[in-house]
């Protein structure tokens, strides 16, 4: 599905940003192609200009000058006299194939012009485009020049195979440019696509993995449930209560696991909010010492709290989340440390962050699993066996942790084994 949608938005991104690079190119290009012509039809002008004046003012023409000028400005020259042919001047070895291309000059020029040096013997100069017998395409211009009692009739041909070829080129350059534009612009969109759709399928995977990890979870305590029930039926009135004490406690655990699987689920849906308020975290702390007191000394295990001698700053956090991530850290400590063991709460103030810690002298976090306790539904080896723990409080508890800008990791204690060390800003 993702991959897909990756497909059908890569596909769209490359027609639409396509279709805009297209028609940016056509635009352009028609413009270059009409600067091309009309500059190559401004220099054909100018060129017929210039060589009537010049015919204008020398009393002898000059072979040399016309074939200099045709070879110069690649152009095919006829020099008329009235009806007389007094020069013809071309590129091409056969040059009397141009006869009807001169013809039909003379005779636009006189029906689109008006220009006719054998009756009218008016003065004046045309320019057009001109399609010839021969199927090629010029510039063809007429000039009449007042030499005295005379008439000169100037005809001249400019070829545009040349310009052709160069406007040829420049589509030819411009539809491979566009070509390879349109794909490198559908590799942008397949990377740009794939990493825009990357957390959307890491969340989908999650997802599914997080489903299938609850969905084992919440299988245990509901078949130990219905197992003790159905027991409960067949048992002796004398038994029944120690099967509804299974019951219960299974019951009390699978709404733990519930109440946990709904507090991730409304992180994973950025529902999950904070209200901070000044704390001050030394009397914080006190408070959850006190509340796990009792359990301590009923584990046989001695509980610690170690405060500075000096108060710090007021700290903005969340009373409730920081006392849950605590309980979190204490209940793992004390399910997991044996007797008699020392599990340890402590505070210590930073110059920018307050620290609460809280370490033990149970077996320590194997070094592999110091980064994957923090992950869902993550145990490590030695903990599988406490069914009470669903490998969901860490992961909580780094939750709150970030929800604070601020960081929560494990280290090995001075005493052998797991501290745990949550770092809150002062500001």
């Amino acid at each position: 599905m993702i991959r897909r949608l990756r497909w059908r938005l890569t596909a769209f991104n490359t027609a639409i940003t396509g279709a805009i690079l297209l028609g940016m190119t056509l635009l352009c290009l028609f413009v270059s192609e009409r600067e091309t012509r009309n500059r190559t039809l401004l220099s054909f002008s100018d060129t017929l200009n210039t060589a009537s004046i010049h015919l204008e003012h020398q009393e002898r023409l000059s072979v040399s000058w016309l074939r200099q000028l045709a070879s110069t400005s690649r152009v095919h020259v006829s020099i008329r006299d009235g009806g007389t042919q007094l020069f013809s001047m071309s590129l091409d070895p056969e040059q009397e194939r141009l006869a009807p291309e001169f013809a039909q000059v003379r005779s636009r020029a006189k029906e689109e012009y008006g220009l006719d040096g054998e009756q009218n013997w008016k003065t004046g100069s045309c320019v057009f485009s001109l399609e010839g017998e021969d199927r090629r395409d010029y510039y063809a211009g007429l000039a009449l020049i007042s030499k005295g009692q005379q008439t000169l009739e100037l005809t001249m041909l400019y070829p545009l195979e040349q310009m052709q070829q160069t406007i040829f080129r420049q589509r030819l350059v411009v539809c491979l440019g566009v070509v390879l534009a349109l794909g490198l612009l559908g590799l942008f969109s397949w990377i740009f696509t794939g990493k825009m759709l990357r957390p959307i399928q890491e969340n989908q995977l999650r997802q599914t993995q997080f489903t299938a990890a609850a969905s084992h979870e919440l299988r245990t305590p509901v078949a130990a449930i219905l197992s003790a029930a159905s027991a409960m039926e067949r048992a002796e009135p004398a038994q029944q209560g120690q099967f509804g004490q299974i019951i219960r406690r299974e019951g009390q655990r699978l709404t733990r696991l519930i109440g946990d699987l709904l507090t991730l689920a409304s992180a994973d849906s950025q529902s999950w909010e904070i209200l901070p308020r000044e704390q001050e975290l030394d009397m914080l702390a006190l408070d959850v010492y006190e509340n796990y007191l009792p359990r301590a000394r009923e584990r046989g295990l001695s509980l610690v709290l170690s405060l500075p001698e000096q108060d710090g700053p007021k700290v903005w956090v969340d009373r409730d989340r920081i006392c849950q991530v605590l309980n979190i850290l204490l209940d793992n400590a004390l399910s997991y440390t044996p007797a008699p063991g020392e599990v340890r709460l402590g505070v210590d103030w930073a110059r920018d962050s307050v620290r609460l810690t809280v370490s033990d002298t149970g077996p320590g976090v194997p070094e592999g699993d110091k980064k994957r306790i923090f992950e869902r539904f993550y145990r490590g080896e030695e903990t599988r066996c406490h069914g009470g723990h669903f490998g969901l409080g860490l992961n909580i508890a780094a939750q709150i942790a970030r929800l604070h800008r601020g960081k929560l990791w494990v280290e090995d204690a001075p005493s052998g084994g797991a501290r745990f060390v949550l770092e809150l800003p002062l500001r």
